[in-house]
């Protein structure tokens, strides 16, 4: 059950708000959070490619150290900045990255331990599978299961992390209770953004898979501000959804939210 108190004035979360204010603030925060997320994504996608000689990744996509590294260092700095917008503040690339760092171990922290928890699952439906196909089929969709539920459950697990003064393995159960009474909803949002994300990919990556075919290296250059978009969108949505949560939740405004970064 969801909690009724909520703050005059204090919008509520639905799908269609979270998804307007997601790109609102991408919309008004363009320049530094892109440059952030290019700058990053273009450095692991050339160590990628050193690794792999593929411009779509190959076998280099797969290297989830450097995936979670690059996690860390887009999502802490546009999450600081996410809730500084949300309070009216804009910030450029300089405040971003020394205010949203401090709390990159955090963010860090909760981008590892999630993949643990996703390789776990699916290092034990790989297992079953070669025990018997019936049972690793069964497996596989139990882990998928799975791993959509904790992503709905902690949903707002790295705003969490970043904006209350809550110990480490604490902040999940925090997480986990804000989307309490929300996550038919929160399914709802993830499965929308994913198919949005599907979409545009086809296209996009359609296109640039047949250039890098031709010329690898201009194939690479193409890809890097797309996935940028991705990552910076998929950083900027859970602070929103943060915020709306504990609006609608505790009554709580942005004001009192973000007072953590003065």
């Amino acid at each position: 059950m969801t909690n009724a108190l909520v703050a005059p004035g204090e919008p509520q979360f639905s799908i269609a708000r979270s998804l307007s204010m997601t790109f609102g603030v991408l919309g008004r925060n363009f320049v530094p959070m892109m440059t952030i997320a290019v700058i990053v994504t273009a450095v692991q996608s050339a160590i990628e490619y050193a690794l792999s000689g593929d411009a779509t990744g190959g076998e280099g996509s797969g290297n989830s150290f450097l995936n979670v590294i690059s996690y860390g260092l887009i999502t802490a700095p546009v999450t600081y900045a996410t809730f500084q917008d949300l309070r009216g503040t804009r910030i450029g690339v300089s405040e971003m990255m020394s205010g949203g760092f401090k709390k990159i171990g955090r963010v860090l922290g909760a981008a590892f331990a999630i993949g643990i928890v996703a390789v776990v699952a699916i290092l034990l439906a790989v297992a079953l599978f070669f025990a018997s196909t019936f049972l690793g089929v069964a497996a596989g969709i139990a882990a998928a299961a799975f791993l959509l539920y904790i992503f709905v459950i902690w949903f707002a697990l790295v705003p969490v992390q970043v904006m209350e003064d809550v110990k480490f393995f604490a902040g999940f159960r925090r997480a986990a209770d804000l989307s309490d009474g929300r996550r038919w909803g929160l399914l709802g949002l993830l499965l929308v953004y994913v198919v949005i994300i599907i979409i545009i990919s086809l296209v996009i990556f359609g296109i640039i898979a047949v250039v890098a075919a031709a010329a690898p290296i201009v194939g690479l250059i193409l890809m890097v501000p797309f996935l940028a978009v991705y990552s910076v969108i998929g950083a900027i949505m859970p602070a929103v959804v943060y915020y709306l949560l504990r609006a609608e939740k505790e009554g709580i405004g942005i004001d009192d939210i973000a007072k953590v970064f003065d």
